[in-house]
């Protein structure tokens, strides 16, 4: 068996942070995730994909007016202990500003962007629509500054409420037999509240105070900010112009097929949102200080947590897409199948993603530019492929945009971090990954041929299967860390104590 390696010595915070965050965003994952399929289930076609509209219209919304502040906060919370009340209390109230301004303009605008709608179904509902992402865009601010703080716990538990409290009045409203409008009106109760928790929050840590501001805070914020807000603009064509593209040139109910196609696979954001927000923190205070080599085994601490979901992921929905996508949104989604198929080709991608690393330097500008050349690459594929490959083409023009700027990427964070190519990425690990992966795989791929998948039972046994091989071949490929292996024995003598795990003594081997 291979001997273990030595596992990064990254500051023991950064664990217990990111897998506090993993735990409270995975309970609002299922929360979502089944209100989704519920959703999809019980609406019709028009009415599910009108609901996915309006949360397109919610992500685009926050990315074009959140003006970078939420992010900002990760780097100046940590660097100037002082001001930190004035870096919170301005992004409050620009924000605040932005919302009802914002709020304005769409309900101003709803003739004009209604009709980039195939069926313009939004149009009428502008001005719960402008209540709506106002609310979200306030209170999207209230886990970054926990975060920021290193209150990873509590933001856990915001996650985690939030979520099992927008998933709860969600579906009380479909049971009451209520449409779209009346889901928008819960999920602005639920945001609203968030905003009274974040006021009562700010107030006990004092951290809201409008009084002795100084220019100087604000400038320098701007400057992080604005080029990161303009990153994000440009981002904003790559991530959201192939949804765009299909709601453009199709009608609803072809868009709900989309929406499910390209669907967020289980715990992938969950976890790489969690890590991001721990490494950009780690690196930020490392890197006032010059710690190379800990910058270095941060960057590869996150990347090979991202990639133990990721890549197993990837390779397990290829195998069994077509039995996903049926069994979870019925035989009505089956050409949602294609797309999804494709849209899975970001797991890989997103393992080995880097575009959080420059935020740690304040270098907002490069990813500006790094955000305009995907954004541009996508909108240029988005002319060619699905005209000629269908709705698949769409997620794929995505696809090909990330890869392109991944070399980009690589190529400044060597310069940032000072590390060679070959170190940016811990290549061994993932290597060792993907084969725990395709070795997991291969049970499965013998009970696909007998096309019991089907069933949910075979199903779900083909999935534990899966995983359990995954860990013991994690195991033997000296994947996990001493840790790890402590806390997978542990988990296997309680589950022994409580009718037994066979595979215990594999594990331990």
């Amino acid at each position: 068996m291979l001997k273990a390696p030595s596992r990064p010595a990254v500051d023991s915070s950064f664990g217990r942070g990111t897998a506090a965050l993993v735990v409270g965003r995975g309970a609002g994952f299922v929360c979502r995730f089944a209100m989704a399929v519920v959703l999809a289930r019980q609406l019709p076609q028009i009415e599910f994909g009108l609901y996915k509209q309006a949360f397109l219209l919610q992500t685009t919304f926050i990315l074009l007016l959140d003006l970078g502040l939420p992010a900002s906060l990760y780097y100046f919370l940590q660097r100037d202990e002082r001001a930190r009340p004035q870096y919170v209390s301005q992004s409050l109230a620009v924000l605040a500003l932005v919302a009802v301004v914002g709020g304005a303009a769409l309900v101003a605008g709803a003739p004009w962007w209604g009709a980039a709608f195939y069926e313009n179904l939004l149009g009428p509902l502008a001005p719960q629509l402008a209540v709506f992402l106002g609310a979200t865009l306030v209170s999207s601010v209230l886990e970054a500054i926990l975060i920021a703080r290193q209150r990873a716990r509590q933001a856990a538990v915001a996650y985690g409420v939030s979520d099992l409290a927008l998933a709860a009045l969600v579906l009380g409203v479909l049971l009451a037999g209520g449409g779209v409008p009346a889901i928008l009106w819960a999920v602005t109760v639920v945001h609203a509240a968030r905003i009274t928790a974040l006021l009562l929050y700010l107030r006990r840590a004092r951290l809201l105070s409008f009084r002795a501001l100084s220019w100087g805070p604000v400038g320098r914020q701007w400057n992080y900010a604005i080029p990161f807000w303009g990153g994000h603009i440009v981002e904003v064509l790559a991530l959201a112009a192939p949804q765009y593209y299909v709601a453009w040139g199709y009608d609803t109910r072809t868009f709900a097929v989309f929406a499910v196609g390209s669907m967020s696979v289980p715990f992938v954001d969950v976890i790489y949102s969690a890590v991001v927000s721990m490494v950009v923190v780690q690196v930020t205070r490392l890197a006032q200080v010059g710690a190379r080599d800990q910058i270095h085994d941060t960057i590869g601490a996150g990347i090979r947590l991202v990639a133990l979901v990721c890549l197993p992921l990837f390779v397990l929905l290829e195998l069994l897409a077509g039995e996903v996508i049926t069994l979870l949104y019925t035989h009505r989604f089956v050409d949602a199948v294609p797309v999804f198929r494709v849209s899975l080709l970001v797991l890989p991608l997103m393992a080995t993603q880097l575009d959080y690393v420059p935020r740690a330097w304040a270098d907002t500008r490069f990813l500006f530019f790094m955000y305009a050349v995907r954004g541009m690459v996508c909108v240029g594929l988005l002319t060619v492929l699905p005209p000629t490959l269908g709705l698949p083409g769409a997620p794929l023009a995505f696809v090909l945009a990330l890869a392109a700027t991944h070399v980009i990427l690589l190529v400044r964070v060597s310069r940032l971090t000072g590390l060679p190519y070959a170190k940016v990425w811990p290549l061994g690990v993932l290597a060792r990954i993907v084969a725990a992966s395709l070795v997991s795989a291969i049970p499965v791929l013998l009970v696909k041929t007998t096309g019991l998948l089907a069933s949910w039972l075979i199903l779900a046994a083909a999935g534990v299967a899966f995983g359990a091989i995954y860990v013991v071949m994690l195991w033997r490929f000296a994947v996990l860390s001493s840790g790890e292996k402590k806390a997978i024995q542990a988990l296997g003598r309680r589950l022994r104590a409580l009718g037994g795990l066979p595979a215990r003594e594999a594990l331990e081997g």
